[in-house]
């Protein structure tokens, strides 16, 4: 069987003592690891968490969200992983819309949990003394875990926010998720002799993904063991581990660049870098491959919905401008506005089906209806074409996203956020370069009739309702916004107006 838990336990048998974790100075072998994953899954059905019931995970990067992980997949339960960097009415939000049965949190969110309104939901707390520890230590290493789980049960469930309304689950199951790492395995050549290192956090599908994937080809994983990204400490893992596979943000690799050229971190040992969520630059990608020369380069565009759609393996010099040829079972489709397919070249609404896609957005029918066709492709809002070769251009990724070292924002819920003020008439959200973060998050405002703006208001209310990365590093209030012929703000006519401004700004008197 495809499944996450099969996947461990096989590995386990053919791996052993193998090291299957690594995390600071903390290793864990695949033995280990498939014995601690049962024993989660038996502390789970210890409280009545069966089949099918969601877990909330409220935990940092480590080895027990990894347990935790394999135990829900062994479990036949279904992981809901919550960003740590939400705000307290963002994590509520994703626990009562899941409808989770039980909420599993490191002790430093205590106070965290404190300000959330869902009274109903059981937490436990991990960690040395906490009570899912001790319910964990008391089951039964040896007992024997029997759990029907089958393929296509869901075994994450990933809330994706979405450029209109409020985030939405994204129901990822087992097959799906081994299809991804499998796809990328037969890709780009990566197997078990190497060492792989999943630097950005857990929560995200991408780590999740990637130590999914090591697992179950049997490769040993290092999990990055700080919260923040520290260049110079990112360093120093992949030296002393003799990192082989990674995968980077674009913003990340600009500090992979600075380092090889430096001198301060070992070339050889590199062998598959992997990039997503944002473009990659010309001149980023030629010192990479200079740098790196043993190393193969390839970009990923893909979604949470989607997994890996698309592959391109960089070239020293090689054109821009494609994301590369659809993954290994993967079928595309370029559609226009009425869902008819439209020639190559001509830009369209693109849409991808297979066992890597998810299977529905949880209790979402209408979205359903509106983002799958009736024969199984989605779309989750890109536009682009395919050339003559079949290669996918994009021209817009997730219309008005904002991507901001890696992290998406969407627009539409920075300015609900912003238009809870009751001085903002309008309120226009979007993304400016940015040489790190790759894009911060601007707000452009518009006061309400004889009323003022306060500009410390508006960051009381994001700081309360918005994880730190959606929060705009500048508000403007303005006097008008440029609207559409239905009256709503068109953001991307904000943002020109913005950058236009900002790049030619008025000249002020001398002192």
């Amino acid at each position: 069987m495809l499944t996450v838990g099969a996947a461990l336990t096989s590995a386990a048998r053919r791996m052993g003592s193998k090291d299957a974790l690594i995390f600071g100075q903390e290793r864990l072998s695949f033995r280990e690891l498939e014995r601690q994953a049962n024993q989660f899954a038996r502390a789970l059905q210890s409280v009545g968490i069966g089949r099918g019931d969601r877990v909330g995970l409220l935990l940092p990067n480590g080895l027990e969200m990894a347990r935790a992980y394999f135990g829900i997949a062994k479990a036949g339960a279904v992981g809901v992983p919550l960003n740590l960097r939400w705000a307290a009415p963002e994590i509520a939000y994703a626990l009562v819309d899941a409808g989770v049965s039980l909420l599993l949190a490191d002790p430093e969110f205590r106070p965290l949990i404190s300000q959330l309104d869902v009274v109903d939901i059981p937490v436990f707390f991990s960690g040395e003394g906490g009570d899912w520890t001790r319910l964990y230590e008391a089951q039964e290493p040896s007992a024997l875990l029997e759990v029907a789980v089958k393929e296509t049960d869901p075994w994450v469930l990933v809330y994706t926010s979405g450029t209109t309304g409020r985030p939405k689950g994204a129901v990822r199951n087992h097959i799906g998720n081994l299809m991804i790492a499998l796809t990328l395995v037969s890709e780009m050549g990566i197997h078990s002799e190497q060492t792989g290192f999943a630097i950005l956090p857990m929560f995200h599908v991408n780590s999740m993904w990637f130590v999914t994937l090591s697992v179950a080809i049997g490769a040993t994983c290092v999990i990055y063991p700080q919260r923040a990204f520290h260049p110079r400490h990112i360093i120093e893992q992949m030296n002393e581990h003799r990192v082989n596979y990674s995968m980077f943000v674009p913003s990340l690799l600009t500090f992979l660049a600075d380092a090889v050229e430096a001198g301060v971190v070992l070339p050889d040992a590199l062998e598959v870098i992997m990039t997503s969520s944002a473009p990659l630059s010309g001149s980023i990608r030629d010192r990479i491959l200079k740098g790196f020369p043993r190393s193969r380069l390839y970009d990923i565009y893909g979604a949470t919905e989607y997994g890996a759609a698309t592959i391109l393996r960089h070239r020293l010099g090689g054109a821009l401008g494609s994301v590369g040829y659809p993954t290994m079972g993967l079928d595309l489709l370029i559609l226009d506005e009425r869902r008819q397919p439209v020639p190559d070249g001509t830009v369209g609404e693109v849409f991808a089906k297979g066992m890597s896609v998810i299977s529905e957005y949880w209790k979402r029918p209408e979205v359903n209806l509106e983002n799958f066709t009736p024969d199984g492709y989605l779309t989750v809002g890109d536009l682009g074409y395919q050339n003559g070769d079949g290669m996918l251009c994009l021209v817009d990724r997730k219309q008005d996203m904002i991507v901001v070292a890696g992290e998406n924002v969407y627009p539409t819920e920075v300015e609900d956020v912003l238009l809870r003020s009751s001085s903002v008439a309008l309120a226009a959200v979007f993304g400016v370069p940015d040489e790190r973060r790759g894009e911060r998050v601007v707000a452009a405002v518009v006061a309400k009739q004889n009323e003022t703006v306060q500009g410390d208001e508006l960051t009381d209310l994001c700081r309360r309702f918005l994880a730190d990365y959606k929060r705009p590093h500048r508000i403007e209030v303005v006097a008008e916004l440029p609207l559409g012929p239905a009256g709503k703000v068109v953001r991307r006519l904000a943002r020109e107006q913005f950058l236009a401004a900002w790049s030619n700004p008025e000249p002020r008197p001398e002192p």
